[in-house]
């Protein structure tokens, strides 16, 4: 056994090196046929070509124009109808509005300003989650008082024409919150 595998072993050795073997060299017969083929899809590819040929030229003949008679037309009145003008809503939007035992604080804005127009808008979401609350208020004298429930709210004041203020503020008792509207500022004074 020890025989068989140093013979075997001799002849894988032997084997390895002897080196790569020759590629042969093509004869004249493999390189005429190669030249042959590709001599026959060179002139298929050249006759499948498109070749530019003569297209018929078309003349163009002009239609004859027909010609339009204007007849004019009367115009029409339009007579002004009244149309519905909608009053906008201020309030609850809730149907029934704000449920019984609602607790309400109240609100005091004095106008300290030299502007004696004062608009204010206040929106915002009472403490019962009930949204949107939305009031608009014009008003020329010193002072206005209104109930408004408890919530968080957010206020725009406009002086006139002139200055806007806007801010957010919040209502969780019954005391009196007063808004203090002067000429350049809004302070607000709560318990």
């Amino acid at each position: 056994m020890k025989r068989f595998a140093f013979l075997f072993i001799l002849l894988a050795l032997l084997a390895a090196c002897s080196g790569p073997a020759q590629t042969p060299v093509p004869t004249v017969d493999v390189n005429a046929t190669i030249a042959a083929l590709s001599g026959t899809m060179m002139a298929g590819t050249l006759t499948a070509q498109p070749t530019q040929t003569p297209t018929a030229t078309t003349t163009f003949t002009p239609e004859p124009t027909a010609t339009f008679t204007l007849t004019p037309e009367p115009t029409a009145t339009f007579t002004p109808e009244p149309t519905a003008t909608f009053i906008p809503f201020y309030g609850e939007f809730t149907p029934a509005g704000l449920p019984a035992g609602v607790d309400r604080g109240y609100v005091l804005f004095q106008n300290d300003s030299s502007i004696k127009t004062v608009h204010l808008n206040i929106q915002g979401t009472t403490a019962q989650g009930e949204r949107p609350y939305y009031y608009k208020w014009t008003f020329e004298e010193r002072q206005h008082r209104h109930n408004l429930p408890f919530g968080t709210y957010q206020y725009v004041i406009f002086l006139g024409e002139k200055k806007m203020f806007s801010g957010s503020f919040r209502i969780y008792n019954y005391d009196k919150t007063t808004f203090f509207i002067r000429d350049d500022k809004i302070v607000i004074a709560g318990p």
